[in-house]
This record gives C-alpha cells, sequence and structure tokens, in this order.
C-alpha cells in the first residue's frame, strides 16, 4: 500500500469514528498512538516553538483508546502529553473522552468530551501522519477561537447517502468550549487566555463519487457567560473547506470568518503536496489571518496580521512513519513573538524565517 492510500484510509477512519489501530480482547479494544519530534531555528522572532538557537521545539506524544463493551456502544478516550520547547515540562491532557451509541449509520449520539467537528483537520489534530506539515495551520488552528479542539457536551452525528456514489455526513453539538484567545480587552493578544463559553454549532461534509474528494461548511456560535467590560461576549464562527486526497496529489483549502462583540478575524490557507515517488513528497502552503479589534492602536497592528509562506520536503518511510523539513516566511507577528517580551512594540521586526526538522509516527 502506498504512503497516499494509507492517509486517504486512515482519515476515513479517523473522520468516521470506525475501530481502527491495535486490536485486543477479540477486536472490543483498540489503541491508536501517535508521536511527534521537532527542531528548527527562527530568524528575526521566534515562531511555533523556534528561536534563535537550534534545538528541540515540539514533542508530543498521544495514547487514543476505544472500547467496545456491547453492541452499538463506543467509548472513545485520547491522553496527549507535550512538551513545546527545551524550558517547558511534559503537560498531560485529555483531549476526548466520549460515549457513542449508534442507533445507526444514520444516526449516532455523542456525550462527553467530544471533538469539535469543524474543519478538515479537526478530529486529527494530533495525526502527524495525515498532514504534509509538521504544524498545522496557524490562523485557524493555532491559538486562535477559531480551531477549537474539544467541546464538553453533547452531539449528534451520521452519514446519509444522498443519490448515487454522493454522501452528507452532518454533525450537529452543544456544551462547553474553553476559547483560546478572543483578542479581547481582558486578554490581549498573548495567545494565553482561555476561558469556558457555551456552544451551539454544526457541520455538514458532501462526499462525492470522486474518490478522496469532499466540501465541509462549518460553524459555531458561542456566549461567554462571564461578563467583559459590562456585555456578555458572543462570537460566530462560519467557514467552507474543501480538501482532495488522491494517488499522488493532496490539496486542503479553508476559509474560517470569526464574528464577535470584541473582535472580528478571517482566517484561510491552501495547502497542497505531491509525491514525486512512493517515499519522496514536496509541499507548499500560504495562510492568511487577520483580526480586527476596535480601538487597537495603529502602531500595534502588526500583533493581529499573520501571512506565511511554507514550502517542504518530506520522506516517508511508510505511511506510518515520515522525516519533515518545512521553510516558513513570515509577516505579521500575530503568532511571531520576539525574544525578549519586554520588546517595545515600535521596535517589533514584522519578518520572521523559520527552518523545522521533524519526525512524526502513528500506529
Amino acid at each position: 500500500m502506498s504512503a497516499v492510500r494509507g492517509l486517504v484510509l486512515c482519515t476515513a477512519l479517523f473522520a468516521a469514528g470506525a475501530a481502527s489501530g491495535m486490536p485486543l480482547e477479540d477486536g472490543k479494544f483498540f489503541i491508536n498512538g501517535y508521536g511527534r519530534l521537532a527542531t528548527g531555528k527562527s530568524w528575526g522572532n521566534n515562531y511555533l516553538g523556534t528561536n534563535q538557537d537550534v534545538g528541540l521545539h515540539d514533542m508530543g506524544s498521544t495514547l487514543m483508546f476505544r472500547a467496545l463493551p456491547v453492541e452499538r456502544l463506543t467509548l472513545n478516550t485520547q491522553f496527549s502529553f507535550e512538551k513545546i520547547s527545551t524550558s517547558a515540562d511534559f503537560k498531560p491532557s485529555v483531549d476526548y473522552a466520549f460515549a457513542e451509541w449508534a442507533f445507526s449509520d444514520k444516526l449516532r449520539l455523542r456525550a462527553g468530551r467530544n471533538q469539535l467537528p469543524l474543519g478538515l483537520y479537526s478530529e486529527i489534530y494530533d495525526v502527524g501522519t495525515l498532514r504534509p506539515f509538521n504544524q498545522l495551520p496557524q490562523g485557524t488552528y493555532g491559538g486562535t477561537s477559531i480551531g477549537v479542539e474539544n467541546y464538553d457536551g453533547v452531539g449528534l452525528t451520521g452519514r446519509v447517502s444522498v443519490t448515487g456514489e454522493w454522501m452528507v455526513e452532518y454533525d450537529a453539538y452543544g456544551g462547553f468550549l474553553d476559547l483560546k484567545d478572543p483578542l479581547s480587552a481582558a486578554c490581549g493578544t498573548s495567545g494565553q487566555c482561555e476561558r469556558p463559553a457555551q456552544v451551539l454549532g454544526g457541520r455538514l461534509s458532501l462526499w462525492t463519487p470522486v474518490e478522496g474528494l469532499r466540501f465541509t461548511t462549518s460553524g459555531y456560535a458561542s456566549r461567554d457567560p462571564e461578563k467583559l467590560q459590562g456585555e456578555h461576549q458572543v462570537r460566530g464562527v462560519v467557514g467552507l473547506g474543501a480538501e482532495y486526497l488522491g494517488e499522488s496529489f493532496w490539496a486542503r483549502a479553508e476559509f474560517f470568518n470569526l464574528f464577535s462583540e470584541a473582535a472580528d478575524t478571517r482566517a484561510g490557507y491552501l495547502e497542497l503536496a505531491y509525491f514525486l515517488t512512493q517515499h519522496w513528497q514536496v509541499a507548499g502552503r500560504l495562510e492568511s489571518s487577520r483580526s480586527w479589534l476596535p480601538g487597537f492602536p495603529a502602531s500595534a497592528l502588526t500583533l493581529l496580521r499573520h501571512r506565511e509562506a511554507a514550502v517542504g520536503v518530506n520522506f516517508w518511510v511508510t505511511p506510518q512513519f515520515v522525516f519533515k523539513l518545512s521553510f516558513h516566511n513570515v509577516i505579521g507577528n500575530r503568532f511571531a513573538r520576539p525574544a525578549d517580551p519586554a520588546t517595545p512594540i515600535a521596535s517589533l521586526e514584522p519578518h520572521t524565517r523559520t527552518v523545522s526538522l521533524g519526525t512524526q509516527f502513528s500506529f
């Protein structure tokens, strides 16, 4: 099986929530694992955990457990252990912990800490062998309130055949999620602010007769129960996406718009990859993210902007083990920050270049 065929199959299995991985107990218990290790160097600012010196900037491992104790019932739990930069400690977290009851393929009920069904990468955040770069697009899946990884609550999902080989997959959910970076006056622009918010949302995916081609539309509305500056913070996120995973060629594109009382954000990317041989792959990505915050000083607008062009070369030992080398040219300081936090805004370097070398595996 080629790397492409393996990726297409794995993507379909993860997105559908099907049992996969290492089977135990006569197929009633499954284990999946993912890991990553990356080093790199930046010029201009620190970006994606890199700094001016070559060193470790991203290391993590993930274990996902899936149990089928009785017919129709599936229990899913995923744990992650991450270390960002050499100075940080390993940070354990529970990504998912939910139960699913399958009434049929057309209707499944989920309850607990669920995967947030938003965009193309939402169910495979930690699976580095299902993407061409070490890191996901930051404007959509990085330190923003767009691509949140999970929510606590209840959801419905299912697949319905429309006509012929056309199929629609739907998700609807409600509960609570953690907003990572609302860009409000109370949280600033550090990207470290998190607080719970009520959420309602959904996603529709259209699978076409062309193998590997689908289109998505998704979004959610959230409400912060805490009052900031005397008002409830209400926000909405809407987006469109398309992907094609072919025998040799991959393409993904997404655009999202976040609008709220505190700030508006537009983010999008185009990501392409091509297998020159069974093992060698080249990749490219263009990305843009821009936020508007009322009253934000014009001299600091670089903190609300992000543009990135990236190119990469990957060597796939197997579909489950890959080495990745990439170069990133970044304009703006939305995610690229100076090594010295005390650097005055007027002295910020808006141009950053980063080289990242990493390896990722899955089973």
